[in-house]
């Protein structure tokens, strides 16, 4: 269906994005969007409109990803075997050997987020370093910080997880509604170098860490650690009680209760990749451009869940029956996401049928230059994913809108997609109410708003750096280069405010 609607065309998708800052719904305000969208589209009639939600929107757009759909829910059941297992109680058993300095428990806490991209290291990573970073006193608010940065970031740059394939949904989506024929795949691997966001919260993590970089309520937090042992201040209570799991009398985890898992979902992926790229036509890299990334991660995890099955059954923890209902009760804590993917495609088909992207760009072509594009859709999706907590949300809501402005203005789709992915993870790392800063407070078991203010100073310095960047590439069109000016301007910052930490420590401590 052609049809112009003028100003009104906004009317969806800033109707979502306005519910979303309102109810803090992600679901709730794509579907009331696209419910108006696909009102107004037909005739103005709510309840036609309302038929339509269904019958050409969710239904059409979940036959289309139904494989992206079916690896969500999974990913829930592998964490959930890994954790019913005890492989996070094994591995950690077996690093506390070598580690005997903050330096090392830090450090070890963010090469090991590599090892558990594809989980839910919020949590799982939390748990099995949790004992470490106690041991070498560690501040729980630093191990929190850990956690959240390393966590959606990572995974965000990651094919092996829910991340990527949700990403190069919303790629394909807006490919096929621009009628390109690129792969959404190659799109997403050209972005990962511009995720601004991501690479540089990343890598602020392993600079703090090697470097004892502490800077705001953090300095205070790990210099109480390191003199007192307390890894909380006085009187303040984690934002969850510290749970310990709990297994047979004699049960005692094996590193293989880790070990076999882990080599069952990477041989599950890439055995899967292989078959699927074939191999010996199309030689590794080849194998690699041609496969079904989806259905080998999709593989992975059920190849890791059977593993971690076979280890509990093996070592009699549990059943095969109690076996499949672990796992299936995994996939059921990660329901919600299937709805907000459903949700997120069908508004990529409402502001394409309103020509959104189109009525946009001729805006901006009058008010604005396009090179201010990427910062300012940076910017704003870091604004929304702040007041909802939805990174996964804020891409569904920007990329129908970002991606039509990057086809009208020539702008390298892997660019403006970068400052989507980036304004969202940015917005959402710091926000108090998002779901990864609260599994980042219970995996460190540190109280949540000590938690939200001692990472908040790291999240702004990396954020503003990486505005800087994306306003730097857009406007002179030097994109390779703009990684440069973000690295330039987080260094001196992180040294500047590290100097104005300590100094204001000693003014404190003077003044006492």
């Amino acid at each position: 269906m052609e049809t112009t609607f003028g100003i009104l065309c906004f009317l969806p998708p800033l109707l979502a994005i306005i519910l979303a800052i309102v109810t803090k719904q992600t679901i709730l305000s794509l579907f009331v969007a696209v419910w108006v969208g696909a009102t107004m589209i037909n005739g103005y009639n709510p309840l036609v409109g309302f038929t339509a939600v269904v019958s050409d929107y969710m239904i059409p757009k979940m036959s289309e990803n139904a494989s992206m759909l079916i690896l969500v829910t999974l990913a829930g059941g592998m964490v959930a075997m890994l954790r019913e297992t005890g492989a996070a109680q094994a591995f950690a058993k077996l690093v506390t050997r070598k580690i005997n300095t903050p330096k090392k428990g830090q450090i070890v806490t963010c090469l090991s987020a590599f090892i558990f991209c594809y989980t839910e290291p919020c949590l799982i990573l939390g748990t099995i370093m949790r004992p470490v970073t106690d041991a070498v006193r560690v501040s729980r608010a630093k191990l929190s910080y850990i956690l959240d940065s390393m966590g959606c970031n990572l995974a965000s740059l990651s094919p092996i997880s829910s991340y990527g394939p949700f990403i190069t949904g919303l790629i394909a989506t807006q490919l096929a509604a621009a009628g390109l024929t690129g792969n959404e795949w190659g799109i997403w691997a050209k972005m990962l170098p511009f995720n601004l966001y991501s690479i540089f919260a990343i890598l602020t993590v392993l600079i703090v860490a090697i470097f004892s970089i502490e800077i705001g309520p953090m300095y205070k937090e790990e210099k109480r650690a390191r003199e007192t042992g307390k890894l909380l201040g006085d009187g303040v209570q984690p934002l969850v009680p510290e749970k310990y799991t709990t297994f047979p009398d004699g049960y005692e985890p094996k590193i293989m209760n880790f070990v076999i898992p882990i080599v069952c979902l990477f041989v599950s992926i890439f055995a899967t990749i292989f078959y699927t790229g074939d191999i010996a036509s199309n030689g590794l890299k080849g194998a690699f451009s041609n496969a079904n990334i989806t259905l080998a991660v999709c593989m992975g995890f059920m190849g890791g869940g059977i593993g971690a099955g076979i280890v509990g059954i093996a070592t009699k923890l549990f059943g095969p029956t109690k076996a499949f209902n672990t796992f299936v009760d995994g996939m059921a804590e990660l329901i919600n996401v299937p709805f907000i993917l459903v949700c997120a495609w069908s508004m990529g088909g409402i502001t394409n049928d309103m020509e959104v992207g189109n009525y946009m760009s001729g805006i901006v072509a009058e008010h604005l230059t396009p090179g201010l594009v990427p910062a300012m859709i940076f910017l704003f999706g870091a604004i929304i994913s702040f007041a909802t907590g939805s990174s996964w949300g804020v891409w569904s809501i920007m990329m129908p809108i970002a991606f039509p402005m990057a086809v009208a203005f020539d702008l390298p789709f892997e660019y403006v997609v970068a400052s989507v992915i980036s304004g969202g993870l940015f917005g959402d790392q710091c926000s108090p109410v998002s779901d990864t800063t609260v599994m980042s407070s219970t995996g460190g078991s540190c109280n949540h708003v000590v938690h939200v203010m001692t990472q908040l100073p790291y999240g702004i310095t990396v954020g503003v750096s990486a505005f800087i960047g994306f306003l730097f590439g857009g406007l002179t069109g030097q994109y390779w280069l703009s990684i440069a000016v973000t690295a330039v301007i987080l260094a001196v910052a992180l040294v500047v405010l590290n100097i104005v930490s300590k100094r204001t420590a000693k003014l404190d401590k003077a003044t006492v």
